[in-house]
């Protein structure tokens, strides 16, 4: 086998099992640092807030939770999925010495799918979550005055 195409397929499967790791550590930072975060502060405030703000504060941050893990569940599914099916395409070109003309371009098309329906997930997550953490700080300044 071709020297280069031996060290460019070894870098291909480096940097795909790499890209999975961060995409998978972006998550957990966004889920104990944010959630928790939001957790902590209304475990604290309870006691202060009126029911409707308890309540609105609940149920915002749980909507928000599902969407994430929803949405988390379905990106996991599908990196776990390119990566597998790269590396089996990796593998392949490794036996056969060259790239074969279709080389990504299914997980490229499932990519491009999820990235489609990312920003309704992403937003709605993001908006619940910073609704929830509006209705904190209002009760925070409304105590305050």
């Amino acid at each position: 086998m071709d020297e280069n195409l031996e060290e460019f397929i070894t870098k291909q499967k480096e940097i795909t099992i790499s890209s999975f790791e961060q995409s998978k550590s972006y998550s957990n930072i966004i889920i104990f640092g944010g959630y928790a975060g939001l957790f902590a502060v209304w475990n604290f405030t309870k006691s202060d807030l009126e029911k409707w703000q308890n309540l609105t504060v609940g149920l915002l941050a749980i909507t928000s939770i599902i969407i994430f893990v929803i949405f988390e569940l379905a990106g996991a599914w599908l990196r776990g999925n390119q990566v597998k099916n790269l590396m089996a395409q990796l593998e392949e070109a490794e036996k056969l010495e060259h790239f074969p003309e279709e080389y990504g371009k299914n997980e490229r098309e499932n990519a491009a799918k999820f990235l489609k329906v990312w920003p309704y997930f992403f937003f709605s997550s993001v908006l619940t979550g910073i609704g929830a953490a509006g209705v904190l700080i209002y009760s925070f300044i409304q105590n305050l005055i």
